[in-house]
């Protein structure tokens, strides 16, 4: 629940920052924090036994969901790049000179590539062939994991911007600086608990069934072995047996 509170309060306090609408460069701000910080988020955490807002939701429904909030969250972010990107075409400034502006490059082009990775892991089965569906599905969430991590990252440099220090200080500046670290964390917690143990539990039931296959060959042959040790007694017992019921007869 309290990735749920800081993801909406953190949100809401860059809105307030934004003001959207007084100029286009509000928009970067806007846009973007309602892309990563609560859809793709949310789109994220949906899956989680822990933090989801739906547990008890079919997972169908929640892959739904998940396609619902990323497309909206793509659809912000690709908003929030082009206001940036005008905004300094149109005061004649350099793209991509600052680490936040190198990372956010990075984030905005790992989203796409994390949009064409849902596709393949939707029609996984398709590629069953080649690789495991559960591994695709496991590769898509690390990619997505490791996207969020660098969006998280290029907010956290966006806190030493001249923009945001103007706006904020003191201890404010101190705990808003660290919120997109607890929420990368979080969503890294969420996908390692989530994936890798649907990865492990394949792989660990193979290991049982041979087990299960050599302990069945064992106890074959003992079993085997038991019996041709009974007929071989049955043998000597009828042999040992005989001479007696001669003499009986005889008698």
């Amino acid at each position: 629940m309290v990735v749920h509170l800081i993801s909406v309060a953190f949100t809401g306090f860059i809105l307030y920052l934004s003001v959207p609408g007084s100029d286009l460069f509000s928009w970067h701000p806007t846009c973007m924090s309602v892309a990563f910080i609560l859809l793709l988020l949310q789109a994220i955490v949906v899956f989680s036994p822990e933090s989801s807002l739906f547990p008890t939701t079919p997972r169908p429904e929640k892959v739904q969901l998940h396609w619902i909030l990323h497309a909206f969250g793509t659809a912000s972010a690709v908003f929030g790049f082009a206001a940036v990107y005008l905004n300094k075409e149109m005061n004649n400034r350099k793209h991509f000179t600052t680490w936040h502006g190198k990372f956010g490059l990075a984030t905005v082009v790992g989203v796409f590539c994390a949009v064409v990775g849902g596709l393949v892991a939707k029609y996984a089965l398709n590629f069953r062939k080649y690789v495991k569906p559960i591994n695709i599905k496991m590769y898509h969430a690390t990619a997505g994991m490791i996207v969020f991590c660098l969006a998280m990252a290029t907010v956290f440099l966006a806190g030493y911007s001249n923009w945001y220090k103007n706006r904020v200080s003191g201890w404010l500046w101190r705990i808003t600086i660290w919120m997109p670290v607890v929420l990368a964390t979080c969503v890294a917690r969420q996908v390692t608990q989530s994936y890798l143990p649907r990865v492990l539990t394949p792989r660990e039931s193979e290991l049982d069934a041979k087990a299960k296959k050599i302990q069945e060959k064992i106890e074959e042959k003992l079993r085997r072995q038991q019996e041709r040790k009974r007929s071989g007694n049955n043998g000597k017992s009828s042999e040992s047996e005989d001479p007696t019921e001669l003499n009986s007869v005889h008698n």
